[in-house]
């Protein structure tokens, strides 16, 4: 085996390895068909591709009906434990900026702050309201009965607001930076991260939507 060969079939093994639990079959699909191709060459550039497969996280994929309130209690969790830690970066967020927003003499750095203190406070408020709408799921007798869990869940993912409503806030903080700061390597750094969470935003957008088919699918075959 040449060392080209060898380099691409260690490379789709690390994309396998590697591989969101939902991109697990693609991936080992990649994998099977690097290994029939004849030319190193091509092996090479074909393993090589199969390493956009890292890029899209997906969750698994859901067997039965059954496994959706163990994936409900897991998505109110998680959305509860976001949802204090954005009301936190508001509070925060809104007190930095508060300070500036009435010391400042540039007119566009109270501008930017006042932006930000606005932008925390919807945030915050929406925030504490998703914190108090979701009930901890120890408190919650609805994942008792599959068909209300089923349909509380498929209401959550279609609940995408509460997404673009966190990534304003970032939007406005980074806004509010590229409004008063020089320093271009800062603000390639923020507009980078800026870049990420937009992509992160689409991608559990995109699993959000799947998911939903998902369900829609096995409510079909129980039918």
């Amino acid at each position: 085996m040449t060392c080209r060969r060898r380099l691409a079939m260690w490379l789709s093994s690390w994309v396998t390895l590697w591989a969101s639990a939902g991109s697990k079959e693609w991936a080992q699909g990649l994998e099977r068909e690097a290994r029939v191709i004849e030319s190193d060459w091509a092996a090479l550039r074909w393993s090589l591709g199969s390493t956009r497969v890292l890029l899209d996280r997906r969750p698994a994929s859901l067997t039965s009906l059954d496994e959706v309130p163990a994936a409900t209690q897991k998505l109110v969790e998680g959305a509860r434990s976001w949802a204090c830690v954005f009301l936190f970066t508001s509070i925060m967020q809104g007190l930095i900026n508060l300070l500036p927003f009435f010391l400042a003499r540039i007119v566009r750095r109270p501008a930017g702050c006042a932006l930000v203190v606005l932008a925390s406070i919807i945030t915050g408020a929406y925030s504490l309201i998703e914190r108090r709408r979701l009930k901890e799921p120890w408190k919650d007798n609805i994942y008792e009965d599959l068909v209300a869990c089923t349909s509380f869940y498929k209401e959550q993912l279609k609940r995408l607001d509460s997404v673009w409503i966190y990534f304003s806030l970032w939007f406005c903080m980074t806004l509010n930076y590229y409004m008063h700061d020089k320093d271009m390597f800062d603000l390639w750094l923020f507009a980078g991260m800026f870049l990420f969470t937009l992509s992160v935003t689409q991608q559990k957008k995109r699993n959000n939507l799947r998911r939903i088919e998902e369900i829609d699918a096995l409510l079909a075959e129980r039918e």
